[in-house]
């Protein structure tokens, strides 16, 4: 039997406002989640640790945040993000496969081109953020891009056994860390981008801490694929492009979304700040590491539902957000230099003086910078410099997408 994937499903060139909007939204996620688990430590909290740290006991301000925060950003931005870039590995492929090129060459410009976004992840990861998540997702996407020739149904069944594989086992270790709360049950290890007092130290931090998690690699990419691959399955079906279509499946994904943010991130939420029991925190933290993957497609489909239509309807109030997830990358690393800045001890040092609010808002501001500098860039016509370089890097002075 052929694998050869269907080309009734190639998209056309219209570009349309949902993927685009849900990238920016993605980065508002990625910078709140990143600050307490990879830019800011805050020794000596009361109580919520995970989720920056709460020094005023009884503030129902520092536990709103804490909720919110467990319900709608851990693990939130992230699946979403992998999952686009798996939507965008299926539009290059369609774009490529449309001009006439053969499969086998359109495979080997997509590698060269992931093989580059690695070394700029690996720059940005020892420069900027050993949080960074460029490289893991460029080491997923080299897996995805092998995968191409396959049809959607085999493509599919990979990626629900893969996410099966990685609910099964965040779902035990939930039971571990239940049945036996004094086993700290620790897979991955977060960024923690270290409190060096120089540039330097901060460099050779970053260094050690990724070198210590290249085991766990591996495990990162098997998470990553399935998202990855139901990306590139919609991007096959026009699932973003034809809403009214796929309108029931999207709905789907909304509703499950919104199962585990309020059966999983809620509880998770209320056990950090005491209203449930805290030893159910470990545990739910752990479901929510597995059954947070699926919320990725959710907010996709829920972003999808709410923006349908083409950049021809982009108004002021969507351009920036548009302008922003067109320049993700570039985004995403000047949040890195506006967090190193900002946050370490050779720089301005802010973050373990606030609270959990404060916190927030820090990275909200960063964020808000970015969408400002990414709509100026727009204004003036101007792609992300990240960007820029990959694709001339990557295609050269050809008119390649």
């Amino acid at each position: 039997m052929s694998t050869a994937p269907s080309t009734r499903y190639l998209a056309p060139s219209t570009r349309y406002l949902a993927p685009d909007i849900a990238r920016g939204v993605a980065l508002l996620g990625i910078a709140l989640a990143n600050i307490p688990t990879g830019w800011i430590i805050s020794p000596g909290a009361d109580y919520a640790a995970d989720f920056g740290g709460v020094r005023d006991p009884g503030s129902r301000v520092d536990d709103l945040v804490v909720v919110l925060h467990a319900m709608f950003v851990h693990v939130r931005g992230l699946p979403m993000f992998t999952m686009l870039l798996g939507f965008g590995i299926g539009l290059l492929a369609q774009s490529l496969l449309r001009r006439g090129l053969p499969r086998q060459r359109v495979q080997r410009l997509l590698w060269r081109r992931y093989l580059l976004l690695g070394v700029i992840g690996v720059l940005h990861l020892v420069l900027l953020f050993s949080g960074d998540i460029i490289a893991q997702y460029a080491v997923t996407a080299l897996v995805l891009i092998a995968l191409i020739p396959l049809r959607d149904r085999i493509l599919l069944v990979i990626a629900w056994l893969l996410l099966g594989l990685t609910i099964s086992f965040f779902s035990f270790t939930a039971m571990v860390a239940a049945l036996q709360p004094e086993v700290m049950v620790v897979v991955g290890g977060g960024a923690g981008a270290g409190q060096a007092e120089t540039y330097l130290g901060y460099v050779a931090t970053n260094l050690a801490i990724r070198g210590g998690n290249l085991a766990v690699e591996p495990v990162t990419v098997l998470m990553l694929l399935p998202l990855m691959i139901f990306g590139l399955v919609w991007a096959r079906r026009g699932v973003l492009t034809d809403v009214a279509a796929h309108r029931t499946l999207l709905r789907t994904w909304v509703v499950v979304a919104g199962l585990v943010v309020l059966g999983i991130g809620l509880p998770w939420g209320l056990a950090a700040i005491g209203v449930l029991s805290p030893a159910l925190e470990v545990p739910l933290d752990s479901l929510n590491t597995g059954f947070g993957m699926l919320t990725g497609p959710g907010i996709l489909a829920l972003i999808a539902l709410l923006f349908p239509g083409t950049e021809k309807q982009m108004n002021p109030w969507t351009r920036p957000f548009v302008a922003l997830g067109r320049r993700s990358m570039s985004g995403y690393i000047l949040q890195s230099v506006l967090f190193l800045l900002l946050t370490q001890p050779f720089t301005l040092d802010l973050g373990p003086q606030l609270g959990i609010p404060g916190q927030m808002a820090l990275g909200v501001g960063v964020w808000a910078v970015t969408v400002v500098w990414a709509l100026v860039w727009d204004l003036r016509g101007w792609p992300g410099p990240v960007e820029r370089v990959h694709r001339r890097l990557a295609y050269g002075r050809s008119a390649l997408p």
